[in-house]
């Protein structure tokens, strides 16, 4: 399945991507081969790719953490209950931008015996102490458990053993405390209603989410061409699937295709609506998308100003050390034409960025140049 290849597509709709981000494989395309000379030799046949040893259907193994960060410890899956488990990682913003729905998920399944389980194992970049950071500023909101391995075993044992290579990626676990579901967390609002009802069909399932994971991938296409042509083929998604209406990953786009539709007012009520959302959530990154989709409003001044005040909230969440979170205050205040703010804010980022990685800090250098040359 190809869960993940989308995440290429929408990394750019919410903030910048960084050298430290997987990378996913872009669209598949056959390419042409030229024809052989009678004496070239054959090419050499590729290696067959191992066949995954974690399958739908098989028992979940346990989970091996280091500490749990939030939440009680989950030593056993018991019986009766049911369990998403979801590999992430701080440098992983698509991550994060899932966390606020599922925290929703969490919320109202929790008496139906459901518990979400954000799960990090160790890397260069991505140490207990930032993990555990994050945890403390977020957690308590996001209300699910965390936990942390020094380690890569569990990480092995789930992703490795089914083949995934890239985050994130969850698992639902069963009431027989087998594994149900392995992919991207935004079919879950598809999938885990099925499974806590116990009318999910596990492998089966599988098959036909194939349907959908490329019906997603047409609606990220979309977004590339014609404004008009991208929302309707947004809104025929969302009526044959009404319930992954809320994918955030499609937020940004939405309101950017608004905009260069001439729907302004619809616009605004969009960016309003998603503003209330990530003040009650605080969730500093749909701040930062609505901000970044009103920039293109050029000379709508209140819809300018709307971008100035989530880009403010925003930064008032994740503190003026969060580069991103301050070059995007930076870049609103560009859009609504206060050039000496755009200054100020981004010699702040670039500060922010210092300890970031230099994909990042050279990313915040050019944008910050434009504030200076134009």
């Amino acid at each position: 399945m190809r869960t993940l290849l989308v995440t290429s597509l929408l990394v750019g709709l919410t903030f910048a991507a960084t050298a430290d981000e997987p990378k996913p494989a872009p669209i598949p395309a056959t390419k042409i081969q030229p024809p052989k000379k009678d004496d070239e030799k054959p090419a050499p046949k590729p290696k067959a790719k191992a066949e995954p040893t974690l399958k739908v259907g098989d028992a979940a193994p346990a989970l091996m953490a280091t500490k749990w960060l939030q939440g009680k410890e989950v030593k056993s899956f018991e019986k009766g209950k049911v369990y998403v488990v979801e590999f992430w990682a701080t440098w992983c913003g698509p991550c994060i931008v899932m966390m606020p729905h599922m925290a929703e998920m969490q919320q109202q399944l929790r008496d139906k015996g459901v518990t979400f389980i954000g799960f990090s194992s160790k890397d260069a970049n991505n140490t207990q102490e930032k993990v555990a950071a994050f945890v403390e500023k977020r957690g308590e909101k996001l209300g699910y458990t965390f936990a942390y391995a020094d380690d890569r075993d569990t990480n092995d044992a789930w992703m490795r053993a089914a083949g995934r290579n890239g985050i994130p990626c969850c698992f639902v676990v069963d009431q027989e405390s087998k594994i149900a579901y392995i992919g991207h967390p935004m079919y879950l609002d598809l999938v885990l209603p099925r499974v806590v009802a116990g009318t999910w069909k596990g492998a089966a399932e599988m098959e036909s989410m194939e349907k959908v994971e490329q019906d997603v991938t047409a609606v990220f296409k979309s977004f590339n061409g014609d404004p008009e042509a991208g929302l309707k083929g947004l809104a025929d998604f969302e009526a044959k699937y009404p319930e992954l209406h809320d994918i955030p990953y499609f937020r940004g786009a939405k309101l950017s295709m608004l905009i260069k539709s001439g729907k302004t007012e619809e616009a605004k009520k969009f960016a309003e609506g998603l503003i209330a959302k990530g003040l009650k959530q605080e969730d500093p990154i749909v701040l930062r998308t609505v901000a970044m989709g009103l920039g293109s409003a050029k000379d709508n001044k209140e819809l300018l100003m709307l971008a100035v005040n989530a880009a403010e909230a925003s930064v008032k969440i994740s503190g003026e050390k969060d580069a991103q979170a301050v070059l995007g205050l930076a870049n609103a205040y560009f859009a609504a034409g206060n050039k000496a703010k755009a200054q100020e804010y981004g010699k702040k980022a670039l500060a922010a960025a210092e300890n970031d990685s230099p994909a990042l800090k050279k990313y915040i250098e050019g944008q910050v140049k434009k504030f200076d040359d134009q």
